[in-house]
């Protein structure tokens, strides 16, 4: 016991001799187990950060390992990267290791937080007070929006454009986009692969009735070349959990064309507002969709001029009355409606 006193007592004799001496004895220690943050190294640079600036917003803390400054740092800037893990990298670098790197990216005194924000932006040095909150405004700034805001103008485009691809709808009782869905919109595959949508409470009633929303928020996700599948989400409202289930169908969505009706290919961005009508126009871009190419008997309303708001309800009572009693008789009737004087050759196919 005695032995271990004085290796004890020799210890503190030593690091209150270094203190004295002003011999730093701090270190920044980012341990893997107990931090959030990514180390990085100048051969990796561009792996993590370069090659993903076109998509992803990072930060990369420049420090140096014997600095107090930056020793004291390291609580402040974990913050930043637990709040923000798996949406953008937050990353660090010794500059005792790689000065040279350090040097040439133009850093001087740490702790130093470069920001690296979507090409074509350039990278800059945060100026100023560097606490957890304002860097995690400055990042949550940078990370751009692929959201589409829904209005009763634009809610049958976003549905029935790119059919190959889901769309996914956050039903929200307050005005603006939050972060998090912005983040998923931009992540580097769903960008390409996912459209993201936005409906509010109010502005958005109707489409809310139409996917059964009954409280907020909601997510609700359409799939299928007609929009026939629709889910809603029930995981948890984060965005790993949120990430993990719309990653189960991204990969529908990849390529940018997809078979049209007559076999060739159509554009992804064609709108098909038909798909999503309860009682559709026959014209000629939809007729393939709602008539001739699938089975069934079409049933089509014909009149001259537009549709009434009286006879689509006339009609969608009596879609639901003949669809109840033919419900698993094999027999399947497709509803409809065409404006004679809008369509003359389609009127001539019926001979009227």
């Amino acid at each position: 016991h005695l032995g271990l006193c004085r290796v004890a007592t020799l210890a503190m004799f030593l690091r209150l001799a270094a203190s004295l001496c002003g011999v730093a004895t701090s270190a920044v220690v980012i341990d893997a187990m107990k931090h959030d943050i990514q180390q990085i190294q100048a051969g990796s640079f561009d792996t993590i950060i370069g090659k993903f600036r076109d998509d992803a917003v990072s930060a990369v803390w420049y420090y140096k390992e014997s600095n107090a400054a930056d020793e004291k740092f390291l609580d402040e800037y974990q913050k930043v990267a637990k709040e923000l893990k798996g949406i953008v990298k937050v990353c660090a670098m010794d500059c005792e290791r790689f000065a040279k790197f350090c040097k040439d990216v133009g850093v001087g005194e740490t702790p130093s937080v470069m920001i690296y924000p979507p090409n074509p932006q350039p990278s800059y040095a945060l100026q100023g007070e560097l606490t957890s909150k304002r860097i995690t405004n400055v990042l949550t700034k940078s990370v751009p929006s692929m959201v589409t805001s829904l209005t009763a103008d634009n809610e049958a485009a976003f549905l029935t454009s790119d059919p190959s691809k889901p769309k996914v709808i956050l039903f929200s009782n307050k005005p603006k986009v939050p972060f998090m869905w912005r983040a998923l919109s931009a992540e580097m595959v769903f960008k390409r692969t996912i459209k993201f949508g936005f409906a509010t409470e109010e502005a958005n009633a109707e489409l809310a009735k139409k996917f059964k929303v009954k409280k907020f928020p909601t997510i609700v996700m359409q799939r299928g070349g007609k929009g026939e599948q629709k889910e809603m989400y029930s995981g948890d409202i984060n965005f790993q959990a949120i990430h993990n289930w719309v990653n189960l169908y991204s990969e529908s969505g990849m390529g940018d064309k997809v078979a049209g009706a007559a076999g060739g290919e159509s554009g992804s961005d064609e709108a098909k507002p038909w798909l999503i009508q309860d009682i559709p126009e026959l014209t000629g871009p939809s007729h393939n969709d709602v008539c001739f190419k699938s089975e069934g008997l079409c049933v089509i309303y014909l009149k001259k001029g537009g549709i009434t708001e009286a006879e689509t309800t006339m009609l969608t009572g009596l879609k639901n009355r003949f669809t109840s009693h033919l419900d698993g008789r094999g027999t399947v009737l497709k509803w409809m409606w065409m404006d004679l004087d809008a369509e003359p050759n389609l009127a001539e196919m019926f001979e009227i």
